[in-house]
């Protein structure tokens, strides 16, 4: 009896300094998190030189030059039910050549928030869409990631053409709420 008085006094103790080894502590702490408003616009370089050439036979309209090599790229959050747009516009001053028009077209990727095309436009000084329906996307930043910009040095009136006519334009791209 003695024996077992001491083995349930041992299985006592041993129990009372397990439960202090395993008792535990716990603490809170409160995270907040927030997303904030990114708007964030780069452009890949600059479009070729477009120059009209000369056709291959007399008698033919020159070809409309184009350049497709540049590109948009973007990152966007918007709130809820908010989307952006991408405008282009060209100084005040600036034109094409006589008898041309400088036409853009910008196409994003089929991939989500990363808008649709607003059509081809013909640059002016009025801010005109280019893409819309921009939501929170990021284009990525690869050599061909983001909206393709097509612009085409159109021939509208060939006898207005005048040989050696060069224009250099600014063309502004902006990323904006709509």
């Amino acid at each position: 009896m003695k024996k077992w008085k001491t083995l349930l006094a041992a299985i006592t103790v041993v129990t009372a300094v397990s439960g202090l080894a395993y008792a535990a502590a716990t603490a809170t702490q409160t995270v907040t998190m927030q997303v904030g408003a990114i708007s964030v616009l780069t452009m890949t370089g600059n479009p070729a030189a477009l120059a009209i050439a000369a056709p291959a036979l007399g008698g033919q309209t020159p070809a409309n030059p184009s350049s497709n090599t540049t590109y948009a790229q973007y990152t966007s959050t918007v709130a809820a039910g908010v989307t952006r747009r991408l405008q282009a516009n060209w100084g005040a001053s600036d034109a094409a050549p006589a008898g041309c028009s400088l036409l853009l077209t910008a196409t994003p990727a089929a991939l989500p928030n990363q808008g649709a095309s607003a059509n081809q436009i013909t640059m002016s000084a009025t801010a005109t869409n280019i893409v819309t329906g921009i939501g929170s996307c990021a284009t990525g930043t690869g050599a061909t990631n983001g909206a393709q910009m097509a612009y085409v040095l159109s021939v509208n009136t060939l006898t207005s053409l005048v040989a050696g006519d060069n224009h250099t334009v600014t063309v502004t791209i902006t990323l904006t709420d709509n």
